[in-house]
């Protein structure tokens, strides 16, 4: 079944038109790209939320990226901050290159999965800076039926790069090394406020 795509705001949209625009007049995107882009939602998920075991309770949309262009087309991926309240939506970067065209080739093979394709998602993408990953994040549409998350950038030798998992297994994969982290960054925090406190 093809995957759902969450569409973003009027504003949103007319934010990346307005800077595909500005980035082509000043020569850094090229001229010949189409004028639409597959919209993708980002979410942000902290070491703390995934240490407590919270899931995705505390998972935040952060961005919009606008894929652009691929096949025999130079690929480019525009972010946009979409932030809550009345600020406007606006571009904040432009990636081009191989980034680009990894993140639309992933997006490609994600739909083509078997287990994707057996039910209704819709398509999220899941970033945790911290841990150095990115996931698709497959929001289930059917009641009884697990969200999914398929890693499409990971360095943990426990993830396999384009393979779907249940977001119960993906977390519990993750959960460790969040601790880890968190508990190394709290104690580097302890231990700068001990040498100010001498």
């Amino acid at each position: 079944m093809p995957l759902k795509k969450p569409q973003p705001s009027p504003a949103t949209r007319k934010a990346f038109h307005r800077g595909l625009t500005e980035m082509i007049e000043l020569g850094r995107a090229p001229k010949d790209l189409p004028s639409g882009g597959l919209p993708q939602r980002i979410y942000v998920l902290s070491l703390r939320a995934i240490a407590k075991g919270q899931g995705l309770k505390r998972a935040k949309p952060m961005v919009w990226e606008f894929l652009v262009g691929g096949d025999r087309k130079p690929a480019v991926l525009i972010a946009i901050g979409d932030p809550p309240g009345k600020k406007r939506p606006r571009m904040t970067s432009l990636t081009r290159g191989p980034v680009a065209s990894a993140a639309l080739e992933a997006t490609r093979q994600v739909e083509t999965l078997p287990r994707v394709q057996r039910n209704k998602y819709e398509l999220r993408r899941l970033r945790i800076s911290a841990l150095s990953i990115g996931a698709f994040w497959l929001k289930s549409l059917e009641k009884g039926k697990p969200d999914l998350a398929v890693p499409y950038h990971a360095i943990h030798q426990k993830l396999k790069r384009m393979q779907a998992y249940t977001m119960d297994e993906f977390l519990s994969v993750i959960r460790p090394v969040a601790e880890k982290r968190l508990a190394a960054e709290t104690a580097l925090v302890d231990k700068a406020k001990s040498a100010k406190g001498k």
